[in-house]
């Protein structure tokens, strides 16, 4: 018995057969990016920044309580809506693995055998936490009805989170990653 072929493609608009699956443009609200800013089926737009994660912990408790401060004062003077996002990414070594493998070249054009051996084992370091740690990232996302409208909420949002929450804007690449992870959860990026 052959299996029935189900068609992949349809124009937008048109209703679905019984058995046909709904196109990616269906499932997912967001109709293009501009100028790093999420353009939703709506019309409205949306738009991610980043937070420089800090280690709690390692704080003493005035440092703590300061900080703790200074997120709710953000919060008191940033009143439009907004959605706080943590995900989890894998660990980039792009930079220091460069970095080593050129120290590595060196050690062996000195022929400096302890040097190349001690490297080899930083390498493999790198290496070991690219493959078994991540990186807990936090984003603030920011909703407007209109591109001005979304850009002055990424000013306030950034001028109330001051020095001490290091809110940034984030490169269009990193949004494409954001929006693939959010709307496949099982894929690894």
């Amino acid at each position: 018995m052959a299996a029935k072929q189900v068609q992949s493609f349809r124009s937008i608009g048109r209703k679905r057969t019984k058995g046909e699956n709904p196109s990616i443009q269906e499932l997912v609200p967001i109709k293009k990016m501009i100028r790093g800013n999420v353009v939703k089926k709506n019309g409205r737009y949306l738009s991610f920044l980043k937070v420089t994660t800090r280690n709690i912990n390692g704080l003493s408790a005035s440092e703590q309580y300061q900080a703790m401060r200074h997120f709710e004062n953000m919060l008191r003077i940033y009143e439009e809506e907004m959605s706080i996002l943590s995900m989890m990414f894998p660990t980039n070594i792009d930079d220091n693995l460069v970095y080593w493998n050129r120290q590595l070249q060196l050690a062996r054009e000195e022929r400096n055998t302890v040097r190349a051996r001690i490297i080899r084992e930083q390498i493999s370091r790198l290496v070991w936490v690219e493959q078994e740690l991540s990186n807990l990232e936090f984003y603030f996302i920011v909703y407007g009805k209109t591109e001005k409208e979304l850009n002055l909420s990424k000013t306030i949002l950034k001028r109330a989170g001051g020095s001490n929450l290091g809110i940034k804007d984030i490169p269009p690449k990193q949004i494409e990653q954001i929006l693939i992870k959010l709307n496949n959860l099982n894929t690894p990026i």
